[in-house]
């Protein structure tokens, strides 16, 4: 199951949710209160994969959440 991500310039990423399905132009996620949700494939702070900065990436800047 993937995980849909948003870039935060503050602290570590912000999990959205998880995949349902993608369309040509949206990204369809289910979020944690368990309501169907979508963003735009052209929004450059949405992702799927793993960053720097999200807590589940290998050699995370966040390992622990936020600054400590």
């Amino acid at each position: 199951m993937k995980t849909i991500r948003e870039f935060s310039s503050f602290g570590p990423c912000v999990t959205l949710g998880t995949l349902v399905r993608e369309t040509v132009t949206r990204i369809v996620y289910r979020s944690r209160d368990g309501k169907v949700a979508w963003v735009s494939k052209s929004s450059r702070l949405v992702h799927r994969e793993p960053c720097l900065s999200c807590r589940d990436y290998e050699r995370s800047q966040y390992p622990d959440g936020y600054w400590g």
